[in-house]
């Protein structure tokens, strides 16, 4: 609607494209963020440039205004109800002065063994931990959980685990069959000290986990959330399944996997680079995924794209283990750009305070968002 208002027929694609490539560039500018007027002329530069590059090797057809270019670039800054953050950082000052400041998340999990005895595994030494059902558990150097098996008579006891991360923690584990598994925060998984002997590698998954399975063509695995079931045999992806979400989400970043629900018991075959949103009384839905996103935690980012403010409070709620508060109306703001994880909550909130569509006071471990 917006490309057709301009009246650059034939020209949409390459010309919207061109702009977002521009606007999600994660350079930082050298003018302060709130400068517009600064900001569209960089824009407006780059982009006639890459335009007019672009008309050397094939021409576009139609006839181009470059004044309605600018403005075009213009509405999706601003209009478009989106705001592009440019993130290095070092270079920004604070906007904000809060009452304290919040620690990022750390490398920390609860494991759970089927006697109900818990470990907390970031006040364990490293080394072993236990051995249940024929199967040893040890903690590596680098922090890693990982299962193996000892003893193949006893191994093929069904002894369940559950490893678990609260708020501003996350793991990695090593499952017996040489599967890896990184959790994300506020997240469990509960799965077999052994997979011997069993037909199926199912576990149960609450939250958000990368998986990357050990091929085993004889014995697929399954990984259940509240809302669907992944078959695999060998690959890699990450579901995203938070009871506070509106729907589990699949990524497939390579291999082949299969999503099932409740409505859809045959499932959806997933393809590389496509995900599966699945919610409630409704079909499974398949798209192309934006693999950067799905794989931020995991890469140790937060790459918001397009998000809504209450979207991003719910992912730096689990992070950093604080309570949301909203005072006000809601801001109806979209927000896109990344910043590393392991920053101060600080200096995420002056981020998103560039917009100045939101403002933050942080309390202990309560922020509140206001307008």
């Amino acid at each position: 609607m917006l490309l057709e208002y301009f009246e650059v027929p034939g020209n949409e694609m390459a010309l919207k494209e061109l702009i977002l490539q521009e606007l999600q560039q994660q350079q930082e500018l050298t003018v302060p963020v709130p400068d517009v007027d600064q900001r569209l002329a960089n824009i407006y530069s780059k982009v006639t440039q890459q335009i007019r590059q672009e008309k050397a090797v094939h021409k576009l057809p139609g006839k181009i205004s470059w004044k309605r270019i600018a403005a075009a670039a213009a509405i999706v800054m601003m209009l478009g109800s989106t705001y592009y953050l440019f993130l290095q950082t070092g270079r920004h000052k604070h906007m904000a002065r809060y009452a304290n400041d919040i620690a990022p998340g750390k490398s920390s999990a609860t494991l759970t063994l089927a006697n109900g005895t818990k470990i907390v595994l970031s006040d364990a030494a490293n080394g072993k931990l236990a051995e249940q059902a024929g199967v040893s558990i040890s903690k590596t150097d680098s922090g890693q959980l990982v299962y193996e098996i000892k003893d193949q008579q006893t191994a093929g006891m069904n002894v369940m685990n559950t490893l678990t991360t609260a708020n501003g923690e996350t793991y990695r584990l090593r499952l017996p069959d040489q599967s890896e598994v990184w959790l994300n925060a506020a997240s469990s998984i509960r799965f077999p000290a052994s997979f011997a002997s069993l037909k199926q590698r199912r576990i149960e998954l609450s939250g958000e986990a990368y998986f990357e399975i050990a091929p085993d063509a004889a014995h697929p695995f399954i990984v259940k959330t509240d809302r669907q079931e992944v078959q695999v045999l060998g690959t890699r992806f990450n579901i995203n399944s938070y009871k506070d979400a509106a729907a589990t989400v699949t990524t497939l970043l390579d291999g082949s996997v299969r999503v099932a629900d409740a409505l859809a018991s045959k499932g959806e075959i997933l393809k590389p680079g496509q995900q599966a949103v699945v919610k409630e009384n409704s079909p499974i839905m398949i798209m192309p995924a934006n693999i950067k996103a799905a794989m931020a935690w995991k890469n140790g980012y937060f790459r918001f794209n397009n998000g809504s403010i209450n979207e991003i409070m719910l992912q730096l709620g689990r992070w950093y283990n604080i309570e949301v508060r909203y005072e006000g109306k809601l801001s109806e703001e979209r927000f896109s750009g990344n910043i590393s994880r392991n920053k101060n909550i600080s200096e995420v909130l002056d981020m998103l305070s560039y917009s100045n569509a939101v403002k933050f006071k942080v309390e202990g471990r309560v922020v509140t968002v206001m307008p």
